[in-house]
């Protein structure tokens, strides 16, 4: 589609095909995998070892540690008023030179009670060596980009976690020989909300979080090399609804050829089995719409757009813990033609190195929304809740609560069995089986020692956040936290170079095997105990958490 004809679409079709674009005409001129997105955009003027030239403008960075940090450039126009629901349009150019001191605005959100954040909010971070070695100038650097989690309704790309919060950067992982990049997408309604009133003329529903993404990743394309980033060696990974957003992007259409190595790391419940839109509909979209009294109204779409954005947020709060949630992708036709693991078990996905895993006890900070859990009459209605009667009965058979230390810990350990380990390794089976390229799983099992809550709170979800990102706020490291840092960092840093990490990770298939990372790492073959043959067989909640 030209960029003429584009011209003549509506607003969202407009959008959506400016997203396609580049991506067509590359794979038009069978060239997709080598040229860069937008090739022809101006270049600047602006000269400096602290300024990038993007397709944009100039732009100056700031030394952070070992680092030149570029923040807050956008990436695509701010969707507000009648952008607001509509595919991610181009941004737009600056003339001079751009601060990239500070990071943007992080998208609306709830922040306990109150609203944060600003609709204004699509930007991107870059983290480059302040100082390129001889062989970086020689050959560009494999490009991480790390997609973070918050139930696609919350955290942004500046940072997010337990543990009073760690900040997303590059000073752990860019020393490593790689280019870091964070993202703000939008969330929650913004982000997802599925409606028949704002359906767009080709299916598209829904996914505007996920066409945030691939504007990200065409920016990439257009952008990396300013960074001294090679586009053809992109990586992604994320935790929790940022994993599982990248199992899902493998199979979408818009996206293939743009990345070309996936870490999922505690992920792939989320995204390897997406809502469908039906599902969407029903469990946000609606009621979203009737309690901003939009639903049902002729003008439902124009009422949606004119709410103030507060109301929005607002209106359904996302969710936590071992519960369906309530946002994220939908497999709307569009943007998700089917099923992920559909599009995967014919092989018909992006294939591309893979890393999978999750960590021994996420569910640890989530089971608590289930109440409390002392006994086994409470046990066994935590079942029936999450499971339904059924399933509840032979799941008490499976992990009697007189096997474990108590009722609620047997509850952490199933759960963590049932939407972590065993999905985790259906996932890792079910793609060495489609593709030719490796596949690498890993289980967590390094708890921070230097805190008595923290270690006590053992490997839980999101744990290995600092691991990646550095040590910032009141926790030191021990020695254990720096061997297990320069472990992941190390073996992650080294798949966005070529796809494989350091010796002594074997691949998951042939041999069923997954890495331990802890400070004595070791591989294991089998699910470790967690009984995912059994598991095979239990019908999970849809959409899954």
């Amino acid at each position: 589609m030209s960029t003429a004809s584009s011209r003549r679409l509506p607003g969202g079709a407009r959008s959506f095909a400016w997203l396609l674009s580049g991506l067509a005409a590359g794979l038009l001129a069978g060239c997709a995998a080598r040229a860069p997105l937008d090739a022809g955009a101006a270049r600047c003027d602006a000269a400096g070892p602290d300024i990038a030239c993007t397709t944009e403008g100039a732009v100056r960075g700031v030394r952070e540690g070992p680092t030149l940090a570029f923040k807050g450039l956008p990436y695509a126009a701010p969707p507000v008023g009648p952008l607001r629901w509509q595919p991610p349009a181009p941004p737009a150019r600056w003339t001079g030179v751009r601060d990239g001191s500070r990071f943007g605005a992080v998208c609306p959100q709830l922040a306990g009670d109150a609203v944060t954040g600003d609709e204004d909010c699509l930007s991107v971070n870059v983290w480059r060596p302040a100082e390129p070695s001889a062989a970086a100038a020689a050959r560009p650097l494999p490009v991480m980009v790390f997609l973070p989690g918050g139930g696609n309704h919350s955290y942004s790309g500046q940072g997010a976690g337990i543990f009073g919060g760690v900040s997303f950067d590059g000073e752990a992982l860019v020393p490593q020989g790689v280019v870091v990049v964070t993202f703000n997408q939008r969330l929650g309604a913004l982000g997802f909300l599925t409606h028949p009133a704002l359906r767009a003329a080709d299916g598209q529903a829904g996914n505007y979080g996920s066409l945030d993404q691939i504007a990200v990743l065409r920016w990439l394309q257009r952008n990396a090399a300013a960074f001294g980033g090679d586009p053809q060696r992109v990586m992604l990974f994320g935790t929790s609804a940022g994993g599982g957003s990248i199992c899902a992007l493998m199979t979408a259409p818009a996206a293939r050829g743009l990345f070309h190595r996936a870490a999922m790391q505690s992920a792939v419940p989320t995204g390897c089995e997406l809502a469908t839109r039906e599902q969407a509909e029903a469990l946000s979209g609606r009621p979203v719409a009737e309690r901003l009294g939009c639903d049902g109204r002729p003008d439902a779409a124009a009422c949606l757009r004119a709410k103030p954005v507060a109301e929005v947020v607002r209106a359904l709060p996302g969710t936590f813990g071992v519960l369906p949630r309530l946002y994220g992708p939908n497999v709307d036709g569009v943007v998700f033609p089917e099923q992920p693991l559909a599009v995967i078990a014919r092989g018909a996905h992006a294939a591309m190195p893979v890393i999978v895993g999750n960590s021994t006890l996420e569910t640890q900070l989530f089971v608590g929304g289930l109440g409390v859990v002392d006994n086994e009459a409470a046990y066994a209605a935590a079942l029936r809740r999450v499971f339904g009667d059924a399933e509840a009965l032979r799941i008490v058979g499976a992990y009697p609560p007189s096997a474990h230390a108590s009722p609620r810990q047997a509850l952490v350990r199933l759960t963590t069995d049932a939407f972590f380990t065993c999905q985790s390794r259906r996932v890792a089976r079910l793609l060495a089986g489609a593709q030719r390229q490796p596949v690498y799983r890993y289980l967590f099992d390094h708890a921070l020692e230097n805190d008595p809550e923290l270690k006590a709170q053992g490997a839980v979800h999101t744990v290995e956040h600092p691991f990646f990102f550095g040590w910032k706020g009141r926790y030191r490291p021990t020695a254990d936290d720096l061997a297990v840092q320069r472990l992941v960092v190390g073996h992650w840093a080294d798949f966005a170079v070529d796809g494989t990490p350091r010796r002594g990770w074997p691949r998951a298939y042939p041999g069923d095997v997954q890495l331990r990372i802890a400070a004595q790492p070791a591989s294991h073959s089998g699910d470790g105990g967690a009984q995912c043959a059994f598991w095979d067989t239990v019908v999970l909640p849809s959409p899954h958490l």
